[in-house]
């Protein structure tokens, strides 16, 4: 019997259109933390934050040239240390991941 082990690398949150949503840094975050993303194309971008409740929390806007780019994300941004959805919308299609603030 040989064992092995598989060591997996969680990959970014990929939609249809070839938008990605990577880990946020630092995860999980206290004070701030940077919200990465992967655009095909140039487009405005929504990322919006839901707590666990699925409670929109708040929105950030911006329009953003293809390739990889960061939006930055702030404890006072907000209600409460937990754990939140972080939905990134673009015309190119949504991606999703986890957040977690101490």
């Amino acid at each position: 019997m040989i064992a092995t082990q598989l060591h997996v690398q969680p990959g970014p949150a990929q939609a249809e259109g070839g938008v990605e949503l990577y880990r946020n840094s630092p995860n999980p975050f206290i004070e701030m933390t940077l919200l990465w993303f992967r655009m095909p194309a140039p487009s405005k971008v929504v990322i919006r934050m839901f707590d666990a409740k699925g409670c929109e929390v708040v929105a950030k806007f911006g329009h953003y040239e293809a390739g990889e780019h960061h939006m930055v994300l702030h404890r006072a941004d907000l209600r409460e240390p937990g754990m939140y959805t972080c939905r990134l919308e673009t015309p190119f299609g949504t991606a999703t991941r986890k957040v977690m603030m101490y």
